[in-house]
């Protein structure tokens, strides 16, 4: 199996997308440790039995955390020891979002997204030294491991539209697609404002079934071919302006921000180097050895993945366990 992976950063230093996603995770989780420490001060908030009780409700202790993570995604900007660095920044990140779930009850939306961009930033590192060895650690290395580690953070992005729309046909089949499940989330919802163009648009919505049905079956199609995203950089461009679209219709209808995706898609979808006519750039160890460009994933490993992905939708776990 190849890949047959093309990015808008292909030819070009993939610096600023390195430190524009440092800098979004870590604006992120500052927001997840600002809402940490808030929970973690208000006597409302108790860790339930059998959390981590290592954990005690100390905002300085949430604070902590994030100045660890904070060295991680330092790190991850300047290139330095990026996977031990990109590993070391996932088990923190894990820690507060685990907090935080204690705490309010159910996981966190807003770290999901860079959490799980950063896991397939570190698992395409971690490809690069398999297919590369030493080399990918070393300076000339630096565009072939980035460019394997940008190809695993937009599948896991990826991966995250394609599962959501999923578990909606597995929860409900295609019975979701109905105009019941629109209107519902529409009236559970305090408006966005009260613009007389959004009270019209809602008002439509709620009052015509179609409307409500097609605005269901294209939250399926778009968030189901999420895969889009890694089909070359002209249709990763179109599809993240199909996530813009479906996010800014939820932020009207349902007032449901998703703030982060939206940012983080832009980041690595919008050709930036080529609006802002950044030079040119030769991959050295791709000059060395041309070979290494469609790099081969061994058949064990794709066959061990398509394994586990059964494997977690067959057995009692996760959201079956419930």
């Amino acid at each position: 199996m190849k890949l047959d992976y093309s990015s808008p950063y292909d030819g070009f230093s993939r610096t600023p997308l390195r430190v524009g996603f440092a800098l979004l995770c870590g604006l992120i989780f500052f927001g997840e440790t600002h809402s940490v420490a808030s929970m973690a001060r208000d006597a409302h908030y108790t860790l339930p039995a059998g959390s981590l009780e290592v954990l005690p409700s100390n905002p300085a202790f949430a604070w902590g955390i994030y100045a660890l993570i904070f060295v991680g995604l330092g790190a991850i900007a300047l290139d330095k020891r990026s996977l031990p660095a990109g590993i070391w920044t996932l088990c923190w990140m894990s820690v507060l979002s685990y907090w935080k779930r204690e705490l309010a009850g159910t996981p966190s939306r807003n770290s999901f997204f860079p959490g799980v961009m950063l896991f397939g930033w570190v698992l395409g590192l971690v490809w690069a030294r398999v297919v590369a060895g030493a080399d990918a650690d070393k300076p000339e290395g630096r565009v072939f491991r980035e460019r394997l580690a940008e190809a695993g953070a937009i599948a896991g992005i990826a991966a995250g539209y394609t599962s959501s729309a999923l578990s909606k046909l597995f929860a409900s089949g295609f019975d979701w697609i109905n105009p019941h499940q629109v209107r519902w989330l529409i009236l559970s919802q305090r408006p966005l404002g009260d613009w007389s163009w959004l009270t019209s648009y809602r008002n439509l919505v709620l009052e015509n079934p179609n409307f409500a049905t097609f605005s269901a079956f294209m939250t399926i199609v778009i968030e189901g071919g999420g895969l889009f995203l890694l089909f070359g950089p002209r249709m990763r461009l179109l599809w993240t302006g199909m996530i813009w679209a479906l996010h800014l219709n939820i932020i009207f209808l349902c007032v449901m921000p998703y703030v982060e995706p939206m940012m983080l898609l832009l980041l690595f979808s919008v050709p930036w180097p080529r609006l802002f006519k950044r030079p040119r750039i030769e991959d050295p160890l791709a000059a060395r050895a041309p070979d290494i460009l469609h790099p081969d994933i061994p058949d064990k490993m794709w066959i061990l993945l398509t394994v586990m992905i059964v494997l977690c939708w067959v057995l009692p776990i996760g959201w079956r366990a419930g």
